[in-house]
């Protein structure tokens, strides 16, 4: 029942991408702006309204925010251990299994909000400090090979925008 897969998917096809068009500071701004564009479609939403499932199929909005909650952890963990450490290995994820597993139905969105937010939000302040050479350290993926800092930015910040249709839709079936 989850939005997203592994392996041979946009987010890993996607993960080497990387728009030179964009300042590191404009990415960094980018990446802290998903904070308030993931509140924004989860905002108004009562419990019953967040675990509702309008789509069959499909995950309700808890579940879709716990999912990017969820994967922020890693997201920011690879960024730092990537700025910190030389080449560290950064281990692919297989996400099906956490929805049913963690009971991201049971967790609660106030909390998942507030968990993205704060990672966000250090993972932003960690980066502003970066000099510029180390926006292209790099780690090497266990599914995409060799990625860099900003690579890595990147691709959390397509993911949020991925998810995002996904609650708007989700609203839209809820007549919100």
């Amino acid at each position: 029942m989850g939005t997203t897969s592994v392996g041979n998917t946009p987010y890993m096809a996607g993960m080497q991408r990387d728009d030179h068009g964009v300042s590191n500071t404009e990415l960094v701004s980018l990446y802290e702006k998903g904070v308030a564009d993931l509140q924004a479609h989860a905002m108004g939403m009562s419990e019953e309204q967040a675990k509702a499932r309008p789509i069959e199929g499909k995950w309700s909005t808890l579940e879709v925010v716990a999912h990017l909650a969820g994967t922020e952890i890693y997201f920011s963990d690879r960024i730092e251990r990537t700025i910190a450490l030389e080449r560290p290995l950064l281990m692919g994820v297989d996400e099906r299994p956490y929805a049913d597993r963690v009971g991201f139905q049971e967790l609660d969105l106030g909390e998942e909000l507030a968990l993205f937010a704060a990672l966000r939000r250090h993972v932003a302040r960690v980066l502003r400090r970066q000099p510029a050479d180390a926006w292209y350290r790099s780690g090497v993926h266990s599914e995409a090979g060799v990625v860099t800092v900003r690579q890595l930015v990147f691709q959390a910040v397509r993911h949020l925008n991925h998810h995002l249709p996904f609650i708007a839709e989700k609203r839209k079936a809820l007549g919100m």
